[in-house]
């Protein structure tokens, strides 16, 4: 009897427990909208007037060269450049308006993390007959061979539209963490390898200055900070700038944790830090402000977190929770928190997709019908290919752009070449990119109406052979799989084997029925076996080598010919 009473007694306490959670789980509460506008962006661009600044004595940093700052802090015998910019370039610009205020060589260069804006100007950085020290965390290089070798296509084509290489100037106000991003057809890339690394701290001293590293997860998982305890100076890198952080990128990136980058501005707060020195926008001086702006900041990180989850535990797909989710007006109100880079729409979905995967809990979506199949039934359902387009072109004449472009997603579909259903395309894109105070959005709407009228974006292969001779062979063999046309290999099983006359590396490629495999050693009983100069290769990989030439040309042919050869090599052509 009595162990019954208990029982209906625990039963009594759950009921009321999930009266209360459920009562907690009702309707979000309400919060107020950033407060930003086109004409807010164009002010936002006061963050980039360039120049170099003195953050403090012995500590100077220059802002609006390209989309990163670079800071350098003086030593007794040399300086130390923390972030190199995004090309050899703007390194050089920066070098030279360094050397105008402390005319003294660099003893170290620091990465903060592996984004191109931070490491590919490094080389302008070194001068004559001093070779720095160059420290990063130990994942950096693998980031960077990472975006270089498997996603240079996709990566380089939503770069230069969220960042709007191929806008008008004037189009371009800015880009919310810097005024552009310096990278063209004619740009030269140069990243040192580091030779020092660490994985959680490390302690230095260069130049008479103390230093120390902390592994800092936010804006990448390789992202580091670096404390200057002598001089109360704190460079967080991308874990802090004053716009909404990129929890989310648009560009396309590797899960971003954003409780790993909440903790990571806790480590910063225990801090007593007189001068923060970010890698984008103007730095920040005074204890109080500084502790003020870093709670504010890992308090939005954390608010989007948290209620992105409690949403998705109470069932809410990504698309219901970005539509419902804002910031408490405190924080929308803040300077370091206006949406002129990440937003809070994007970085709820991105927390839903990081923790529960592509599917959002709807079965419809388990095996969706294929984008044709899908397209075509939309039409049915306007009530015929015609309804369809009629309905483009009259959101189009409403002024009703989103709808435009979701309806157009389907129309294009079924009239791929309706010259009147791109231009309404076209025209919502427009509209929506010069109606946007987000510059990444602005410039991808931009951007995308640009292509329609036959705007092509090349992939840039901008690396000079210093910096891919430095390259590892084995991380662009590493990446040479995700390039094999399988549908053409269906039937192949040939196993091509690679013998490098500069180094003794060897490598073997085996295809077997659409799916290639990587050795680092020659396999036996080879098809094809080649000799070649790394260097050769390598930029026959990166497109800076006409391949045919090459392959005629610089190969020696162990077993097997040139043809073979050449058939084998173009099942790994990207398609254009």
């Amino acid at each position: 009897m009595m162990t019954r009473m208990k029982r209906m007694g625990a039963r009594g306490a759950m009921a009321l427990l999930a009266v209360l959670f459920a009562a907690c789980g009702s309707e979000p509460p309400s919060f107020s909208e950033p407060v930003q506008s086109v004409e807010a962006l164009r002010a936002h661009s006061a963050e980039f007037e360039k120049g170099v600044v003195q953050v403090t004595e012995g500590v100077h940093m220059a802002i609006g060269f390209g989309l990163a700052n670079s800071i350098m802090v003086e030593g007794d015998d040399g300086v130390i450049i923390i972030d190199t910019m995004e090309t050899m370039e703007e390194g050089r610009a920066v070098r030279e308006a360094f050397r105008a205020v402390v005319d003294k060589p660099v003893r170290a260069i620091i990465y903060t993390h592996n984004h191109t804006d931070h490491v590919f100007g490094a080389q302008a950085f070194v001068d004559e007959g001093v070779t720095p020290e160059v420290f990063a965390h130990a994942d950096t290089m693998d980031y960077v061979y990472r975006i270089i070798t498997e996603f240079r296509p996709v990566i380089t084509r939503r770069s230069m539209r969220m960042f709007g290489n191929y806008l008008d100037d004037g189009v371009v106000v800015n880009n919310g963490i810097g005024p552009f991003l310096g990278i063209g057809p004619d740009s030269t890339l140069g990243i040192l390898p580091p030779t020092q690394t660490f994985e959680d701290r490390m302690s230095a001293e260069v130049a008479g200055v103390r230093f120390e590293l902390v592994h800092a997860p936010g804006e990448t998982n390789d992202q580091l900070f670096v404390w200057f305890p002598d001089l109360g100076v704190l460079a967080p890198g991308d874990n802090l700038y004053k716009t909404f952080p990129n929890l989310y990128t648009i560009r396309g990136t590797p899960y971003r944790s954003l409780k790993g980058w909440a903790e990571s501005i806790d480590t910063m707060r225990a801090l007593p830090i007189e001068h923060l020195v970010p890698s984008h926008t103007r730095p920040l001086s005074g204890k109080e402000k500084i502790h003020q702006t870093l709670t504010d900041y890992r308090d939005g990180i954390r608010f989007v977190y948290d209620q992105t989850v409690r949403l998705m535990n109470q069932g809410a797909t990504p698309d219901e929770i970005a539509e419902q989710l804002t910031l408490p007006p405190h924080l929308a109100e803040s300077p370091f928190l206006q949406e002129f880079y990440g937003t809070v729409e994007w970085s709820a979905r991105s927390v839903f997709a990081g923790n529960l995967g592509w599917f959002d809990g709807n079965p419809s979506q388990l095996n969706p019908l294929a984008p044709a199949d899908h397209a075509a039934r939309m039409a049915d359902l306007a009530g015929g290919k015609a309804a369809l387009r009629d309905h483009v072109l009259a959101a189009a004449e409403a002024g009703d752009d989103q709808w435009v472009l979701q309806l157009s997603d389907h129309a294009l579909r079924l009239f791929p070449d309706d010259s009147a259903i791109t231009e309404a395309r076209i025209d919502a894109l427009t509209r929506l990119g010069e109606q946007a105070s987000n510059p990444n959005a602005r410039h991808y709407y931009l951007t995308s109406a640009l292509e329609l009228r036959g705007l092509e974006i090349p992939v840039l292969s901008n690396a000079g052979d210093e910096m891919l001779a430095r390259f590892p062979l084995s991380r662009f063999f590493a990446a040479i799989p995700v390039n094999l046309d399988a549908a053409a290999a269906l039937e192949l099983d040939q196993k091509v084997g690679f013998s490098f006359t500069d180094s003794d590396e060897t490598f073997t490629i085996w295809v077997r029925r659409g799916v290639a495999e990587v050795r680092d050693t020659l396999m036996e009983d080879l098809d094809i076996h080649v000799a070649v100069d790394s260097l050769v290769f390598k930029q026959m990989l990166a497109q800076q080598r006409n391949a045919a030439v090459a392959i005629a040309k610089d190969f020696e042919y162990r077993d097997g010919g040139r043809v073979a050869f050449a058939q084998f090599m173009r099942l790994f052509i990207p398609p254009e």
